[in-house]
């Protein structure tokens, strides 16, 4: 029989791979800046990553139970790493629709495949500890994010960071300095020094933060500077070769990994029943199966898919644009966003494992009315913290656990409420509300971003939709209680 831990390993390998699509904003600022594509239109191409993650993790679950989490792994293997080859096609031909094609749609199938597949294999593995179980793949797939951004700054560091009229783009400025170097010379004759403006920067945020924003002093300064913005200049072979460079680390680990995974042999989960006599999920073991289509019956599942669609919607609009916002919003330089992007992950991934575990004790209901009544404050907090750079990173860093809590503790929720025999199928279900997050998230946030200049907005109306995240999950209290009393009056 094969080891759990290191079926356990596996899973966290495809994981740590997909999770790499956490990177995205990474990649907004060398897409945008080298080859003038929209922040709308770079949002675009994540939001149909996530869409097909989750239409493909809905439509295949059934799939993937036939025919086991091995041959789901390969597949997502395939789809995944051919997604990132094209896409180094795509930028390499400056071609929008061509990205669409390779990261939105055919890695995007491989997320879904990868997501679903080692998770209900684990939920099996350990049927002692659900909440840890899944929070271990899911882990990985938060942490993934962490280890492609330091990649993607390997592979493509930023070539310089210069200042430019507020007019002029990365790229006009990029083909003017190759067609014509005289004249983008005089472009930049009018152009205050770097340090000088980075300095002017600082001296204005020193003076918002004394509240000194109705000071002669602080209006011309701001009259200094408001004709001009900083820019990050990328080489677009770099691009391409950060994409074909990534797609060649993942393939190495993901086949591996896809090839040793497995479910459990038959009756294995029962040699743990003994040891959860005194766990408080005890009875939550006993609850009867209920399939796929009798789950899209009950309250329940719409509850869970509600609770899951407003935390990803809200959660997956910070992540598509953290480093951008960053930098632009409270002027972090560009290794500080940079740092955002990496600690975003990482938080990302803590929350996973900590939540998930820690569920397993407080319970799946608890855990769900915490997550939201955290972020129904911090989502308007974080508005407002414009000239404080290090409590916008820890309070955004709070809201990516959460973000990633909620996504572990899913699976356990779903195993609590409607038992383990279709699960994969059911999680498949509940990760269409993800498909739906990935594009109403980043395209209302690049929206309202468009009409107003800013991010602020779009985090007081997420805060806003955390309130009615909180009914919900204590709606849910109520359902899961039913469901526990109907287990106990089913086990006599």
């Amino acid at each position: 029989m094969k080891n759990r831990w290191l079926i356990a390993a596996s899973a966290v390998g495809i994981h740590i791979s997909i999770g790499s699509v956490y990177a995205y904003s990474a990649w907004k600022m060398p897409l945008e800046n080298t080859f003038g594509w929209s922040t709308t239109s770079t949002s675009i191409a994540f939001s149909i990553a996530i869409f097909f993650l989750g239409i493909s993790a809905a439509s295949l679950g059934r799939i993937i139970e036939i025919h086991g989490p091995s041959k789901g792994g390969l597949l997502s293997t395939l789809f995944f790493t051919v997604g990132l080859f094209g896409s180094a096609l795509a930028v390499y031909l400056e071609s929008i629709w061509l990205f669409y094609l390779f990261f939105g749609v055919i890695s995007g199938v491989g997320l879904g495949l990868g997501y679903i597949s080692p998770v209900s294999t684990l939920v099996k593995w350990f049927p002692d500890r659900r909440g840890l179980a899944t929070g271990l793949a899911i882990m990985g797939f938060g942490f993934g994010g962490l280890v492609c951004a330091h990649l993607i700054d390997v592979f493509n560091p930023p070539q310089s960071e210069i200042v430019l009229p507020v007019e002029v783009t990365a790229k006009e400025y990029m083909e003017l300095q190759s067609a014509d170097p005289e004249q983008a010379e005089v472009l930049m004759a009018g152009v205050p020094d770097f340090y000088d403006f980075k300095a002017n920067e600082s001296e204005l945020m020193r003076m918002e933060t004394e509240n000194m924003q109705e000071s002669t002093a602080y209006k011309n300064l701001e009259s200094t500077i408001a004709p001009f913005r900083t820019v990050v200049l990328y080489d677009k072979s770099a691009i391409a070769t950060a994409f074909i460079g990534l797609g060649i680390i993942y393939l190495l680990v993901m086949l591996p990994s896809a090839l040793y995974i497995a479910p459990p042999p038959s009756g294995y989960g029962e040699e743990f029943e003994s040891q959860a006599k005194n766990s408080a999920s005890k009875k939550l073991m006993n609850v009867p199966d209920v399939t796929a289509f009798e789950a899209l019956k009950t309250p329940g599942f719409y509850g869970l898919w509600i609770m899951l669609f407003i935390n990803v919607s809200c959660g997956i609009a910070v992540i598509a644009t953290a480093k951008k916002m960053g930098y632009e919003m409270v002027r972090l330089s560009v290794e500080m966003s940079s740092l955002l992007v990496m600690g975003i992950s990482l938080f990302n991934g803590i929350g996973r494992i900590v939540w998930a575990s820690l569920s397993d004790y407080i319970g799946r209901t608890n855990t769900y009315v915490a997550f939201f009544a955290i972020q129904m404050i911090a989502f308007p907090l974080l508005a407002n913290l414009t000239t404080q750079p290090i409590l916008f990173m820890i309070v955004t860093f709070v809201i990516l656990t959460c973000y990633g809590g909620g996504f572990a503790s899913i699976p356990a929720y779903i195993s609590d409420l409607f038992g383990l025999k279709e699960m994969p199928t059911i999680h498949g279900f509940i990760l269409t509300a993800w498909s739906l997050a990935g594009i109403v998230g980043p395209l209302l946030n690049a929206y309202v971003y468009e009409q107003t200049k800013s991010y602020q907005q779009s985090l007081y109306i997420f805060g806003g939709a955390f309130v009615l995240a909180l009914v919900v999950s204590l709606l849910m209290k109520i359902e899961m209680r039913r469901v526990q009393e109907l287990a106990v009056s089913q086990n006599g």
